[in-house]
């Protein structure tokens, strides 16, 4: 049995809200990508979860390399590494959905949070504890044969209660 818990993080609509400033983008350009906000509570939550996974949070983002250049912009524009405690170095770029689960392998996670049920389809099996953050319902329609698989959080204090209930523990 594993001792070792460790926990990735989507960035798109998990991290950084991008719905928020267009619910029916399909894309993101390049003109509206710094106006994004952080998800309501993101700050608080990931500090409390890297404590709780004593550091070994790891952000995994599928995106272009324009795109992964905004992101490494707006975390540094957020102070995210201060605000969280996540290291830069546990931020992770990969340029296909799939390839997620191979770096969450890699990295021995036990858990996963993604607002994608396509991408936490891949992970079943191989990454125990997964979260379908805010779920997109057409999405969810698509990949529903993997919804029974996945815990279901409309928020960041609802991802934290299901890793709290799942582990017994009280934040902070």
């Amino acid at each position: 049995m594993q001792n070792k818990i460790a926990l990735g993080v989507d960035i798109g609509n998990v991290i950084i809200d991008n719905r928020s400033v267009d619910p029916e983008a399909k894309k993101v350009d390049e003109a509206t990508y710094a106006s994004f906000p952080p998800t309501r509570g993101v700050f608080e939550a990931l500090k409390s979860l890297n404590s709780y996974f004593q550091g070994d949070v790891y952000l995994i983002s599928k995106c272009t390399e324009w795109a992964q250049e905004q992101i490494l912009l707006w975390l540094k524009d957020h102070d995210f590494y201060a605000r969280t405690g996540i290291k830069p170095e546990n931020v992770f770029f990969v340029r296909q959905r799939h390839e997620k689960d191979g770096v969450c392998r890699k990295l021995g996670l036990t858990h996963f949070i993604d607002d994608r049920l396509e991408v936490l389809g891949h992970m079943v099996g191989s990454t125990p504890n997964l979260i379908l953050f805010q779920p997109d319902d057409e999405e969810v329609r698509e990949f529903e044969r993997f919804l029974p698989k996945v815990s279901v959080a409309r928020d960041w204090d609802e991802a934290m209660r299901k890793i709290e209930k799942e582990h017994d523990i009280i934040s902070p």
